[in-house]
């Protein structure tokens, strides 16, 4: 802890830097588990009636 007074200036100038890049990675890392966990979600509902229903036409996703 000798040198502790004399880079406390850098160390706060990297937190002020840093902030709004690490608020921006943990915003997408959250939007990606959000998406993945809905990805499974829907998955999981929509591929029970795939595996009942097994004629391919039967099957079609909703969308056009």
């Amino acid at each position: 802890m000798m040198g502790h007074a004399m880079n406390t200036t850098d160390t706060k100038t990297l937190t002020i830097s840093q902030f709004q890049a690490i608020e921006a990675r943990a915003h997408e890392l959250r939007a990606q588990a959000f998406a993945a966990m809905m990805r499974r979600l829907f998955g999981a509902l929509f591929s029970a009636p795939r595996k009942v229903v097994s004629c391919p036409s039967c099957a079609r996703p909703l969308h056009s």
